[in-house]
């Protein structure tokens, strides 16, 4: 692991080598006001993005900075524990494959969650003004698909057998408006 201190605060790096230009980012981020009294935490994978590292995550609760998160803003992880110790992996592939649209997919109809989700308030770039609010369909129907590039759902095992699913998943085109909002 890796320590790099800056002015306002202090990353984990959870890696022995960093390229040049990773380190030079991570030591600008710890130089920002911003990150005071967040915990900075870069993983494994990290390697130089176009505002930030990839890899970088923090504990920031009361700021919008899009150039930390590019165009994911909304983009998630989330690990859920299952109660069985066995799984049938190929039917839960197939079963994830036939019914979570992933990529450019998105659902024909509405999920039914929507109504527990508050997006109203949302402001956003679209047709490249700042609108109050945004053309929601396309929002609307992607909630509880996957995405593209690096979001994925797998399961893992722990050292004790305890059973996993990881989802990371994408903002899904919603990010991309509202970084070009705050931007």
């Amino acid at each position: 692991m890796i320590i790099i201190s800056g002015k306002y605060n202090e990353a984990k790096v959870f890696t022995n080598y960093l390229e040049p230009t990773a380190r030079d980012q991570i030591q600008t981020l710890c130089d920002q006001p911003f990150v005071a009294g967040s915990k900075i935490r870069i993983m494994p994978d990290v390697h130089a993005g176009a505002g930030s590292t990839i890899g970088t995550t923090m504990t920031i609760k009361d700021k919008v900075v899009p150039n930390l998160v590019g165009v994911d803003i909304g983009c998630g992880m989330e690990t859920i524990r299952l109660a069985n110790r066995e799984v049938n992996w190929a039917r839960l592939d197939q079963l994830i494959k036939e019914k979570i649209p992933a990529g450019h997919d998105i659902r024909r109809k509405i999920h039914p969650y929507l109504e527990d989700i508050e997006l109203s308030k949302l402001r956003a770039r679209e047709g490249g003004k700042n609108d109050a609010g945004l053309k929601m369909d396309r929002a609307y129907r992607s909630l509880g698909t996957l995405g593209g590039g690096n979001h994925f759902i797998e399961g893992n095992r722990d050292e004790e057998g305890r059973l996993y699913i990881v989802v990371h998943s994408g903002s899904r085109h919603l990010g991309l408006q509202i970084a070009q909002y705050y931007q």
